[in-house]
């Protein structure tokens, strides 16, 4: 058995191996190459009635380890269940609901017995959906999410909200027994698709708090974990948690083969860890976790557990757990005028780049004034009176044209400038956001 200093030294230098000489693409491969050799069937994912419940056709769960639904008319989940060798740990990966799968999802949830689900990535990501928003967010009347398909209700009990993950409390009911169980709903919201958290520590402090709920006990069922997929971002926080418990013997501390772990995680499920970052924040996070007391109550360089996030902003107006925050503001609210002609975004955005500084005060109500007619000659001879008129017509089009011409150009520089008003309203709450959280961290 090795020493601790013997455990630490190895894999820092491993990893500064790897970091010096710029391999991670390389060493990423290597379990790729050792996955490929995985021979494995996905039969049941690609039958024409499952099809249609899986989120991405190139993520398939292999029919040896997925999890078969017992009650309702469907039995197939994209859903696996990886266990670690020698270690008590047992996990579901699966990927962000659909709505045509959610009762699917918590009849998983119930027939499992899990006590917790671990939700790894926003349900709006770069302006696309990544996940069905499948539990109840906040406590209003009769606001219970029932699914009679499979016999089962959710409804909402408390939340807190710290900062960089919220935890929930939820109620899964069965309507048929009346049994109903309380269900931890961890919602980590600060882990970009395909990347990694900013640094090790506030997903540590994740990891520690799921750990203290007693969720990944034995004596409870498997723990539900997903991002959008079910293999990037929730294959990095097993095999993290799997390597932190392999070293943590009850001899000492035993050095782990990270890549040879996350190539054998990849026989209950492919393509766990989905890139060559992910890799490198398992590294990271397992040599952090070596050289700290992470798991102790000193929080000094941690966020607080107070559940406040921020002081002068409303939670409403700068949660994250459903979208990012954007450097777009919300959409405007349609404009209370009469519709104008109806253009393509793209000129707008144009138009809208051609408005100075100077112009963004809204302070004139009124179009701009119409441009003086032209004064006619009245004096010509009749018969050239009738190309006169042609002409007075032409320049009366003109007038009339470029007065609606510029109304319109009124009326848009007016929406214009409400939109501009609103970015930096939006700028506003973004930066107290960001001051907030880093009150929080001093």
């Amino acid at each position: 058995m090795h020493t601790d200093q013997q455990v630490k030294k190895r894999l820092l230098d491993e990893f500064n191996d790897i970091e010096s000489k710029n391999l991670w693409n390389i060493t990423f491969r290597f379990v790729e190459v050792e996955s490929s050799k995985i021979k494995k069937t996905s039969d049941e994912a690609k039958k024409p009635q499952n099809k249609a419940l899986n989120r991405y056709q190139d993520v398939s769960p292999y029919d040896e380890t997925r999890i078969i639904l017992k009650r309702g008319n469907v039995s197939y989940i994209n859903a696996n269940l990886v266990q670690v060798c020698n270690c008590e740990r047992q996990y579901i990966l699966t990927q962000g609901p659909l709505e045509n799968s959610t009762s699917h999802f918590w009849l998983m949830v119930w027939e499992q017995n899990s006590k917790a689900i671990v939700m790894l990535n926003k349900v709006i990501e770069k302006k696309k959906l990544k996940c069905h928003q499948y539990w109840p967010k906040k406590k209003k009347d009769n606001d219970k999410f029932v699914w009679n398909d499979v016999g089962l209700s959710v409804e909402f009990v408390s939340k807190i909200n710290h900062g960089f993950y919220a935890l929930s409390v939820l109620k899964l009911n069965d309507l048929d027994s009346g049994e109903s169980r309380e269900i931890y709903h961890f919602h980590y919201t600060d882990w970009p698709d395909f990347g990694v958290p900013k640094t090790p520590t506030p997903f540590l402090r994740f990891l520690r708090d799921v750990r203290r709920s007693g969720s990944l006990d034995p004596s409870n069922g498997p723990i539900v974990v997903h991002c959008s997929a079910g293999i990037g971002r929730s294959g990095t926080f097993c095999l993290i948690d799997s390597c932190l418990i392999k070293m943590n013997t009850p001899e000492g501390l035993d050095y782990v083969h990270i890549r040879t772990l996350l190539a054998e995680m990849r026989k209950c499920r492919l393509g766990l860890v989905q890139a060559p970052e992910q890799l490198r924040f398992v590294y990271q996070s397992v040599i952090e976790a070596l050289d700290s007391d992470w798991e102790a109550d000193n929080e000094d360089n941690l966020p607080s557990l107070d559940g406040s996030l921020l002081n002068n902003i409303s939670e409403s107006d700068c949660e994250s757990s459903d979208s990012e925050l954007s450097s777009e503001a919300p959409p405007l609210p349609p404009p209370r005028m009469e519709s104008l002609r109806q253009q393509d975004e793209d000129d707008y955005d144009d138009e809208e780049s051609l408005v100075s500084e100077s112009d963004s005060d809204e302070n004139e109500s009124t179009p701009p004034p119409l441009p003086p007619p032209r004064d006619l000659d009245l004096s010509k001879p009749n018969d050239c009176m009738e190309t006169t008129n042609t002409k007075d017509e032409r320049i009366k089009n003109k007038v009339e044209g470029e007065a609606e011409k510029t109304k319109i150009m009124a009326d848009k520089l007016k929406i214009m400038k409400r939109k501009q008003k609103e970015q930096e309203k939006w700028e506003q709450i973004k930066r107290h956001c960001n001051n907030g959280k880093q009150s929080k961290n001093k």
